[in-house]
């Protein structure tokens, strides 16, 4: 039940986090000349990743520790696509005084990072749980 609890609860409070954070404080910047910049999608598609480690943790509650391991796997997929999205894919505005160079790229990968070692931790508490049984 612990091993449970802590390979699925992580994902699904730092899903809800990822998600949650860019529609509020750590959002985008405005519009600017009436065009939407990089940031704004950037935005959203971290929203979109922020539900689907959020998903995959509620999954991990109803499931057994081979798939949870597959699960956080996933998880890991999930959060380097998040780091991906700012950095290389979309990018973000190039003033270094944008709200999202200053706030919401920061909060991406500190989310990030929390995500991937609790996924890490979560691995291999379920592999140990995996081989006992």
């Amino acid at each position: 039940m612990k091993n449970k609890l802590f390979a699925s609860l992580p994902n699904i409070v730092l899903g809800a986090l990822t998600a949650i954070a860019p529609q509020t404080f750590a959002h985008a910047c405005g519009a600017h000349d009436g065009m939407m910049p990089a940031c704004h999608y950037s935005q959203q598609a971290a929203t979109g990743i922020g539900v689907v480690i959020l998903v995959l943790g509620v999954v991990a509650l109803f499931v057994e520790p081979k798939v949870r391991v597959g699960l956080n796997i996933a998880a890991i997929a999930d959060t380097l696509l998040l780091f991906a999205v700012p950095t290389m894919l979309i990018g973000i505005c190039k003033g270094a005084m944008m709200h999202c160079r200053m706030v919401m790229l920061p909060t991406l990968i500190v989310l990030g990072v929390l995500t991937i070692v609790f996924a890490v931790v979560g691995i291999w508490l379920d592999t140990r749980a995996a081989k006992r049984a």
